[in-house]
């Protein structure tokens, strides 16, 4: 799976299986640097007070300067880290691919604590929130750990490997690869629901037995939105997990969905980014970002990101951005150059009417 873009500052930061880590103007797409790394890089950034930190499959955690792509500092861990980056408190949160979570001080890189999940945790990322730390494995797996020491408070498992967990509200919400997202509750890990997308025992009725993971979910609105391996992106209700609606893409749906200005943005393996109203499931539109297999992931849309009114999105290896820098449309850039030529031909036809009248 692609690294999500990362931006800051007019700037966009993304990782790459070519062993970079990039910095473009989010503007224009040009590129502003690099820094080669010694593995390529899943881990989606963290850029804090001009430093950008990210995880790489060479087995370190980077610490670069954000504004020329110098180094700060590396922290060793000896396997690949593939995790999303979190910093909160002066601390840097990673998981490796081993499943193995990480604090390290921010300002030097010096290791603070580590715990074992004890299985793998390939693209997994810890949640921080009220002084804890939430880490999930692919055996199915959920910890929370005390974000000051990495003491465990208290572990549960569900029925497959799940997602990385997102916090709201003394909630966690996670996918699973049984078919199911899930909510606990924070202090205790007591599950409060689950609900079950289109999953049955011999695998998707689309066939092309992806599996049946449930997306990393995204919460806003009150609501709970997942997408799935099965083609599908929910509306889940936060507090009960009742499904309010679900829409249908091409593919399966498995990177992170990103919810912000009443729209929901979706990549899925058909290679398409999807807009949908928040509230209704509505498409509002589409573009291609990718291409579509029927046996591999690679060349699908990942998980899009949403700044300043641009989309920006990592598909088949390229990064793209649609809509305008200028403004907070979330209509894709084609649109809007549609609407300018449209309203270009009105006012001349009303020039030409006007003057034949005369």
């Amino acid at each position: 799976m692609s690294a999500s873009p990362v931006v800051a500052n007019g700037l966009v930061y993304v990782g790459s299986a070519d062993y970079n880590i990039y910095c473009f103007e989010g503007s224009t797409g040009a590129k502003v640097w690099s820094f080669a790394t010694g593995g390529k890089t899943d881990s989606s950034p963290a850029i804090i007070d001009g430093r950008v930190y990210v995880g790489s499959g060479d087995g370190y955690v980077y610490c670069l300067d954000a504004s020329g792509g110098t180094q700060v500092w590396n922290h060793s861990v000896g396997v690949s880290v593939d995790s999303p980056v979190n910093f909160v408190d002066g601390r840097v949160y990673v998981e490796s691919q081993t499943g193995d979570v990480y604090c390290l001080d921010a300002a030097n890189g010096e290791r603070v604590w580590s715990f074992s999940t004890g299985a793998n945790a390939y693209t997994l990322s810890p949640a921080i929130s009220d002084g804890y730390v939430f880490a999930t494995n692919r055996n199915g797996d959920v910890f929370c750990l005390n974000a000051a020491s990495g003491v465990r408070v208290w572990n549960v498992t569900v029925g497959d490997a799940v997602g990385s967990p997102v916090t709201v509200d003394g909630f966690v919400y996670f996918g699973s690869s049984d078919g199911n997202a899930y909510c606990l509750n924070a202090s205790s890990g007591a599950k409060i629901w689950n609900y079950t997308t289109w999953y049955n025992n011999a695998g998707p009725s689309h066939g092309y037995h992806w599996g049946n993971a449930v997306s990393d979910p995204a919460v806003a609105y009150g609501h709970v939105y997942v997408g799935s391996m099965d083609f599908d992106i929910f509306c889940l209700d936060v507090l009960t997990g009742g499904k309010i609606w679900n829409f249908s893409t091409g593919a399966g749906v498995h990177a992170p969905l990103t919810v912000v200005g009443g729209c929901v943005f979706a990549g899925s393996y058909d290679g398409n980014v999807y807009c949908l109203n928040a509230s209704s499931g509505v498409e509002i539109w589409r573009s291609a970002a990718g291409v579509f297999s029927p046996v591999s992931a690679g060349g699908g849309a990942g998980s899009p990101v949403v700044a300043d009114g641009v989309v920006y999105v990592v598909g088949n290896g390229v990064l793209s951005a649609w809509g305008s820098p200028f403004s907070d449309s979330t209509f894709p850039l084609f649109v809007v150059i549609f609407v300018v030529i449209l309203v270009i031909i009105a006012a001349a036809i009303g020039v030409y009417v006007y003057s034949k009248r005369r």
